[in-house]
């Protein structure tokens, strides 16, 4: 049976990932064609920030740990996940339940579809690339408008991919675990134009990070009356309907709560083994949450 988690656990989760959840619509909002994997980054980065033990006012110590391979993920196709969130519970040291939620990241692709994609031969050069940059990539300083709207889609869902049903193979043996975790500004419509002149300060945004059943795309996309095409903002919102929650949310509310991921147990070792601790797994970040709980 899942513990009860003192309010004061959830507020404080909820308080990390919110901003995290901020940091990275900043960067967004401020780099539109940011690429994917740059705002895992920013994300679970930003998460890291509050790595050491915290004794809350219900004596309960929360100790969060980060581990982040990065830019690996650019070497081979990775068709589960990006990043990994655990929750363990202990008691007097002695592990008592844990739990497992998957998040496959994508982003909103602006109107001009112009987002940075992951370039395997140049990740290969290192930090080559910067000390002497090809001439291709000198900046050219042509003014360009990112424009957000409902209309704009997910660029990187590719509905002739193979990803939604490996994940649906996976959650058929595993239970209902990966969701997807969705980019977007702050708000829509949203605009922003470069070379800037002004930096993009982002507070409680009220769009950001959203994360949906991996069964809202499957959803879409599965529709024989619709194109095949990546799916639209507003096709995943009609889709998703009350199953659309702010990252925050699902990580504190559900997660914590136990209202979403998967327990998992010394039985499912192996399979959380080959997702989590070998580098070659099909998980590019994880983020393990401790709950040492008070005697």
């Amino acid at each position: 049976m899942w513990p009860n988690i003192p309010e004061d656990v959830i507020d404080y989760v909820r308080m990390i990932v919110r901003q995290a959840s901020e940091e990275t619509t900043e960067r967004l909002s401020n780099q539109p064609n940011s690429r994917e994997t740059a705002l895992d980054d920013t994300l679970v980065n930003a998460v890291a920030r509050f790595a050491a033990p915290t004794r809350l006012s219900s004596d309960t110590i929360v100790t969060i740990d980060v581990h982040n391979i990065g830019g690996l993920r650019q070497w081979g196709r990775w068709e589960l996940a990006d990043i990994a969130f655990l929750v363990h519970v202990s008691t007097s040291g002695k592990p008592v339940v844990q739990k497992i939620g998957l998040l496959q990241s994508k982003r909103l692709y602006p109107e001009n579809l112009d987002v940075d994609a992951d370039d395997p031969v140049a990740f290969g050069y290192g930090l080559n690339g910067l000390i002497d940059p090809p001439e291709t990539a000198t900046p050219t300083f042509r003014r360009t408008t990112y424009k957000f709207s409902e209309q704009s889609v997910y660029g990187a869902i590719d509905p002739h991919d193979e990803q939604l049903g490996r994940i649906g193979e996976f959650q058929k043996q595993f239970g209902e675990s990966v969701f997807y975790l969705l980019y977007h500004p702050p708000e829509l419509p949203f605009e922003r134009t470069l070379p800037a002149v002004t930096y993009h300060s982002v507070r409680l945004p009220p769009l950001g990070p959203r994360v949906v059943r991996s069964a809202a795309v499957g959803n879409v996309l599965d529709n024989p009356s619709r194109p095949k095409r990546s799916p639209s903002f507003r096709e995943i919102q009609l889709s998703a309907t009350s199953d659309n929650w702010r990252l925050e949310t699902w990580t504190a509310d559900f997660l914590l709560r136990c209202k979403v991921g998967r327990q998992y147990t010394k039985e499912d070792q192996e399979l959380i083994t080959q997702l989590i601790e070998r580098r070659t797994g099909p998980i590019g970040a994880a983020i393990r949450i401790n709950v040492a709980l008070s005697d």
